[in-house]
């Protein structure tokens, strides 16, 4: 069983990437994990893999603005208002500022993202890379192995 102290350090770790006043998401990303680890919330590795969470979730959200033209709500794939309004707002300003870099960071932008079973995830739909079958998260939570099929690998989109 997973420690499920990492979905709420998730949901911290973002609030701490949205307080913090430097330039960069990485910089923004690297200050929250330096907190975590320093107030012994979590271990070095702990607050990596979740800092590295919060930066695929949040440059992958970004890409499919940049690219679709379409905005936060059609990323998510549910409705906005099952989603806590402070824990949405946060992940919208975080995707802004991922935005912006991966404006600047086109080749980023273009990479395939996979997001595997046992991580955490944020806001929004999975889709099993074996059937398709769709997973919603309204919150960090940790991705289980498809229920249709038990695969353990998943994509933001259907390709």
């Amino acid at each position: 069983m997973k420690d499920q102290n990492l979905v709420p350090a998730y949901q911290k770790m973002l609030s701490r990437v949205e307080a913090a006043n430097k330039k960069t998401l990485h910089k923004r990303i690297e200050t929250a994990i330096e907190t975590a680890v320093e107030l012994e919330e979590l271990s070095r590795e702990e607050a990596e893999n979740i800092g590295d969470y919060l930066l695929r979730d949040l440059q992958d959200a970004a890409k499919f603005i940049v690219s679709t033209e379409q905005a936060l709500a059609d990323w998510i794939r549910f409705d906005l208002e099952l989603i806590e309004e402070r824990l949405l707002n946060m992940f919208s300003l975080m995707v802004d500022q991922s935005r912006l870099e991966l404006d600047n960071l086109a080749e980023r932008a273009h990479q395939a993202i996979e997001w595997h079973t046992g991580e955490i995830t944020g806001l929004g739909t999975l889709y099993c890379a074996n059937c398709n079958k769709p997973i919603y998260f309204q919150k960090p939570d940790y991705i289980p192995a498809c229920p249709n099929c038990e695969a353990t690998l998943f994509k933001r989109t259907l390709d």
